[in-house]
């Protein structure tokens, strides 16, 4: 008898109990192979390759339950955002350079008070040990039933002083105390937070507002004013403007899509585009004139803008939607009394007014999607 033929042989003494699994024992068959491999090709199922797909299988369901309960049990608990800065030291030192540059805090009450409306605040002191307290400059009365609510505070820094680019930060934390100072402002006091999340880091923060608080908005070429004798200082001698939006047109000439303290960017409708297409050319310079809603004060805000062309978005040859990017070069300030002359001034740092108006969009539009 073949060797191989006699430990098959001891081997299935040792192990009767198999005996009663025809399919399992036919795998130590010495001939199981090909008896399996002639099954296949005569299109016959084989026990063999039956059993070796429901071991297959099985491995393959196994491994995924193993991995599944891994992940689920097993789930490293300091994985944290990458936007998030949680070491003390660091958000010690960023809620000092916060008092120190005196940043302007906008504190909102979290989603579960709706109907409170964000406010401005300052720093006015800070220490891990006692919170934050806040000086709110726009707030003429202290409400004790506050005390425990959360408060959502973002504010923004510039950290290197040689770049124009701020960094903004949020917190979330109850109120501690609420109460009228020596000063006559009402100061608030929040725990310290947590942690500090870090939302954007930009030289100016674009938002996409939503139509509805885009009032008015006027686009005229700077050359047209010219050539009608025009007077920069007084927007009645303007002449009729190049391009208007209508807010009652299903689809207006002219959408603005961005904004930002530094630039916008408009859409034009192509049959708009075409008809003063000569006067849309790159470092082409405008004035805007836009009329905005302040839904936190409750009256709008205007603008008058000097713009330089920077880029033009699409194929101006084809029909569809032209985007304009424009540079803010200057911006109007109005007199003191209505009527008065208009006075400009350099927007070579941005404008400040737009610039918190689109801080303010932002962080209404961050509490909507509720992030």
């Amino acid at each position: 008898m073949p060797a191989r033929a006699m430990a098959y042989d001891r081997f299935m003494a040792e192990f009767w109990g198999f005996a009663h699994l025809p399919a399992f024992l036919s795998l130590f068959d010495p001939g199981w192979w090909d008896r399996m491999l002639d099954a296949t090709n005569t299109g016959h199922a084989s026990p063999e390759a039956l059993l070796i797909m429901a071991m297959i299988f099985g491995t393959f369901f196994t491994l995924i339950g193993v991995g599944a309960f891994v992940k689920t049990k097993y789930r490293p608990s300091d994985v944290r955002p990458t936007t998030w800065i949680t070491k003390p030291a660091e958000v010690r030192a960023l809620v000092e350079t916060a008092l120190t540059q005196r940043s302007k805090v906008r504190v909102s009450f979290v989603r579960d008070d709706p109907g409170a409306r964000m406010t401005d605040a300052a720093i006015v002191a800070a220490s891990p040990g006692r919170g934050i307290e806040l000086e709110m400059t726009s707030l003429v009365r202290a409400n004790p039933t506050w005390i425990g609510k959360l408060v959502a505070c973002d504010f923004r820094l510039r950290i290197d002083p040689h770049r124009d680019l701020h960094s903004f930060y949020n917190f979330v934390a109850p109120i501690l105390a609420i109460g009228k100072a020596g000063d006559n402002f009402i100061h608030m006091t929040v725990d310290w937070p947590a942690r500090l999340e870090l939302e954007q880091k930009r030289g100016f923060l674009r938002v996409e507002p939503p139509q509805n608080v885009i009032l008015e908005l006027e686009l005229w070429h700077e050359s047209t004013i010219k050539n009608n004798r025009g007077r920069f200082a007084d927007p009645a001698t303007w002449g009729e403007p190049l391009l208007r939006y209508d807010p009652k047109f299903d689809t207006p000439d002219i959408e603005l899509r961005n904004i930002s303290g530094g630039g916008l960017r408009l859409e034009v409708q192509h049959e708009a585009y075409r008809r003063g297409h000569r006067l849309f050319e790159p470092t082409s310079r405008f004035i805007a004139r836009l009329l905005l809603a302040e839904p936190e004060i409750g009256q709008p805000v205007e603008f008058n803008l000097a713009l330089r062309l920077q880029n033009i978005y699409g194929d101006p040859k084809a029909l569809g939607i032209v985007g304009v990017g424009f540079h803010i070069t200057s911006f109007a300030v109005p007199g003191d009394t209505p009527g008065e002359p208009l006075s400009w001034k350099t927007a070579a740092a941005g404008v400040p007014a737009l610039d918190d108006w689109a801080y303010r969009r932002h962080l209404a539009i961050y509490r909507q999607r509720g992030e």
